[in-house]
């Protein structure tokens, strides 16, 4: 299974929404989903099913806002 910590942020590899969003390993994945670290109990990720790229810049979009920082393109 792979996922990458992005501050309080985890990208998690999965199958893709239409194969179910199963976790897998990097070389396995259609997908990749993005889910806040600080929530406790049932967790829904932030983000579904999206590329690597996309996944990567919500996380760091939203971290700069987390710290009042602006960050551009």
């Amino acid at each position: 299974m792979f996922k990458m910590i992005v501050g309080r942020f985890e990208i998690v590899a999965t199958s893709g929404v239409r194969n179910g969003s199963v976790r897998v390993g990097k070389s396995d994945a259609q997908a990749y989903d993005v889910i806040d670290r600080r929530r406790i109990g049932i967790v829904i990720p932030d983000k579904i099913g999206v590329e690597l790229d996309d996944a990567w810049s919500y996380c760091v979009r939203h971290q700069g806002r987390a710290q009042g920082i602006a960050l551009l393109h």
